[in-house]
C-alpha cells in the first residue's frame, strides 16, 4: 500500500468561478507538506540539524536546549525554547524505570488549538458550534528502555557489517567491518565496547587474521586488546584498526578470530569463545564508492520511505537508581547514537580539517599496533610521530556510593568490594571527592582531598557533600572497598569518590646502561611441566645480571597454546610437546625456553 504521506501527487487546479470546499484547502496543504517532507527525507536525511543539547540541572531534572531536527518522515521538529522537566514526569518513566537505563526520545506531534465558532454548525449533539482554528506543529518527549540497532538508524548498513562478538552479563563487544575493500587498500575494523552496571575492571585480547590480509607492519595476525585503566560502572567507546589487503583480483574472504586467542576478563573471571568467529569481507576491484552507489539505487524506494516504525531521535541515555518512592540520575550520555545531520557548511569545514591533518602526518615508526587508550585510531597506516607517556603500576576510577533518600549526618556508607586491577599484593590508595562526576550546572569540576570545610565557600563551592573517606585493601584478593562518613546535612543521594591505586616501584640509579651484555641471562622456572589438555600452569622468569626485570612471553610456534603477560599458560586441546619463550624487554637478544608436555595420561 502506498504511503499517503509521500504519494500526494495531486494539486488544485484553479479557475474563475471554482467553488472551494474544505477538501480543496486540505489538499493544498497536504500537497505542499508532502513534497517538502519528501525532499527533506531523500535529499537531506534524518537527525539533529542544530542544538537540542541535554543538560542535567540536578540529579532528578534535565533541560532540553533549543534546536531543530528532521525525523524519519522528513518532518521538521523545532524546540523553540528550553524545556526543563523532572525525569519522572516524562511519558514512559513508570513503565521503564526498573530497567535502570532510560533513553530520552524526541518525536513529531501535532496539536489542535485556538477554538472558534463555525457558522455552519459543528454537527455535535450538544449544539455548540465550535471548531479548532489552528494546527500547531509541536513535539513530544518520551522515555524507553528499548535500545535500537544503531546501524538501522542510518544508511551505514550499505558500507558496514555490524557483528556481535560477545554480549552477556552487561558486557558487549561488537565489530564494525567494511563490507568491501579494494586490492592493496586498507580495511577498517572498529571494535565497539560497551559495559553496563559492571564495577570490576574489564580487559579483552584476541587475534584476527585472514587470507589476503596483513597488518600495516606486514604481520599475519592483528592483535586487538584493551585494558581498562580507569574503572567505571558504565563505559562505551570504539577503537579503530586497519588491515592491508594484498589480493590482486575479486574474491570472497573471511577474517577469523580463533577461539583460543580470545580472552575476556571481567574482574577475576576469564571468559573464552566456544567457537571461532568469522567476519565476511568482499574484495572488489571496482571502486567502493561505485559499489555503494549501486547498492543504494538498487534499494526499493518503499523500503527507504516506509520503514520508519520505532525510529526516533535519541537525545540522551540516563542511568538511574530508583526504589518504590524515589529515584535519582546516576549518570547520563547525550546523543548516544550520534544522529547528527551535517549542513553543507559544516561538511566543508570538516573536509578542510581532514586535509590539514593529512599534510601533517608522518609514516608510523613504532612497531606496536595497539595504543592502550580509549577512542584512538590504532594500527593506522599513518599517525602523528609523537611519543606517548607510559604509566605503569597505577590505575584510577570513580566509585559512586549511594547515601539513600534520607542521608543522616554521622552515618557511614559503603561501596561494593571491587577489583582494582593491579593484581595481588600490597598497593596504595589515594581518594578524593569527585565533583566532576555529578554533572551539576554550577559545579566547578574540582577534586577535594580531605575535609572541604577547611576552605571557604568562595574557594570550594561544590554540590558534593562533605565526607570523611576510608579504604580497605585486600592484598590476597586484589580488591578495594571504600567507605564514607557523612559530615554535613545534604539532599544528595550519592557521592562520587575518585580513587587511585598504585604499586610502589623501586627507583634505581641509571646503572643499567653500563651492564656488560654477556653477563645477562634469562631463566624460566620451572623448565619442564606436564599437564593435561586445556589445563593451565604458571611460569616465572627472572633476568640475572640486570636491574630491569621486564619479560615478554611468547609461544615458539602457532596453535600450541597461549601464554599471557603474567606467565599463565593455557594448553591446547591437542596433545604434544610445546616450547615457551621468555624474552628480556630491555635486552632483546636474551631469552630462555621452557617445555610443556601436554598429555591426557598421567
Amino acid at each position: 500500500m502506498k504511503n499517503k504521506q509521500y504519494y500526494s501527487c495531486e494539486r488544485n487546479n484553479y479557475f474563475f468561478g471554482k467553488l472551494m470546499t474544505v477538501r480543496d484547502f486540505q489538499t493544498e496543504q497536504s500537497y505542499m507538506n508532502s513534497k517538502r517532507r519528501l525532499g527533506n527525507k531523500m535529499l537531506n536525511g534524518t537527525g539533529i540539524v542544530s542544538g537540542l543539547d541535554v543538560i542535567l540541572v540536578d540529579n532528578k531534572t534535565f533541560s532540553l536546549e533549543t534546536g531543530m531536527a528532521l525525523d524519519y518522515m522528513g518532518r521538521e521538529i523545532v524546540v523553540a525554547e528550553p524545556y526543563v522537566r523532572r525525569l519522572n514526569v516524562i511519558k514512559g518513566f513508570e513503565e521503564n524505570k526498573n530497567n535502570g537505563i532510560l533513553y530520552l526520545c524526541l518525536a513529531y506531534k501535532e496539536d489542535l488549538k485556538e477554538t472558534t465558532f463555525s457558522v455552519s454548525g459543528s454537527g455535535k449533539s450538544t449544539g455548540v458550534s465550535e471548531e479548532y482554528n489552528r494546527i500547531h506543529e509541536n513535539y513530544e518527549l518520551f522515555l524507553t528502555s528499548e535500545k535500537p540497532k544503531p546501524e538501522l538508524l542510518k544508511l551505514d548498513s550499505l558500507l558496514y557489517d555490524t557483528l556481535e562478538l560477545y554480549n552477556q552479563d552487561g558486557v558487549k563487544i561488537n565489530l564494525e567491518i567494511n563490507k568491501y575493500v579494494n586490492p592493496s587498500q586498507l580495511l577498517k575494523i572498529s571494535v565497539i565496547f560497551e559495559k553496563e552496571n559492571i564495577e570490576a575492571p574489564v580487559s579483552y585480547n584476541f587475534d584476527m587474521q585472514g587470507e589476503f590480509f596483513k597488518t600495516c607492519l606486514g604481520e599475519k595476525k592483528l592483535n586487538i586488546n584493551y585494558q581498562e585503566t580507569e574503572i567505571s560502572t558504565y563505559k562505551n567507546f570504539r577503537k579503530d584498526y586497519y588491515l592491508k589487503c594484498d589480493a590482486v583480483s575479486d574474491a570472497l574472504a573471511k577474517l577469523i578470530i580463533n577461539k583460543q586467542s580470545f580472552v575476556l576478563k571481567i574482574g577475576n573471571e576469564e571468559i573464552k569463545l566456544k567457537d571461532d568467529f568469522e567476519c565476511p569481507v568482499s574484495i572488489k576491484t571496482t571502486p567502493i564508492k561505485d559499489i555503494i552507489i549501486q547498492d543504494y539505487y538498487a534499494k526499493n524506494f518503499n523500503e527507504l520511505i516506509e520503514k520508519v516504525e520505532n525510529k526516533y531521535i535519541y537525545l540522551a541515555k540516563f542511568h538511574i537508581v530508583t526504589n518504590q518512592l524515589n529515584y535519582f540520575i546516576e549518570s547520563f550520555e547525550k546523543h548516544p547514537f550520534k544522529q547528527y545531520l551535517y549542513s553543507n557548511e559544516l561538511i566543508t569545514l570538516l573536509q578542510s580539517i581532514d586535509q590539514n591533518n593529512t599534510n601533517n602526518l608522518n609514516p608510523k615508526k613504532s612497531g606496536n599496533n595497539n595504543i592502550q587508550e580509549d577512542n584512538t585510531d590504532e594500527s593506522a597506516p599513518e599517525v602523528l610521530d609523537l611519543e606517548q607517556p607510559k604509566i605503569d603500576n597505577i590505575i584510577t576510577g570513580v566509585e559512586r556510593i549511594n547515601l539513600g533518600f534520607n542521608p543522616k549526618v554521622g552515618k557511614s556508607y559503603y561501596s561494593y568490594e571491587f577489583v582494582h586491577g593491579l593484581g595481588e599484593g600490597n598497593i596504595g590508595v589515594i581518594t578524593a571527592i569527585d565533583n566532576k562526576a555529578n554533572y551539576m550546572k554550577d559545579d566547578k569540576g574540582l577534586l577535594v582531598f580531605g575535609d572541604k570545610s577547611i576552605f571557604s565557600k568562595d574557594e570550594i563551592s561544590i554540590s558534593a557533600p562533605n565526607v570523611q573517606i576510608a579504604a580497605i585493601v585486600n592484598s590476597q584478593k586484589g580488591t578495594v572497598k571504600l567507605g564514607v562518613k557523612l559530615l554535613e546535612k545534604t539532599i544528595a543521594q550519592a557521592v562520587d569518590i575518585r580513587w587511585w591505586a598504585y604499586k610502589p616501584v623501586e627507583i634505581h640509579e641509571e646503572q643499567e646502561d653500563i651492564i656488560i651484555d654477556e653477563n645477562i641471562r634469562v631463566v624460566i622456572t620451572p623448565n619442564t611441566v606436564r599437564i593435561k589438555p586445556l589445563e593451565q600452569t604458571r611460569f616465572e622468569a627472572h633476568i640475572d645480571g640486570a636491574i630491569s626485570q621486564e619479560i615478554r612471553w611468547a609461544m615458539a610456534e602457532e596453535n600450541t597454546g597461549t601464554i599471557d603477560n603474567n606467565g599463565l599458560y593455557t594448553a591446547p586441546a591437542k596433545e604434544g610437546v610445546y616450547e615457551i619463550k621468555a624474552y628480556s624487554v630491555k635486552f632483546e637478544n636474551k631469552s630462555d625456553s621452557a617445555y610443556v608436555v601436554v598429555s591426557s595420561t598421567e
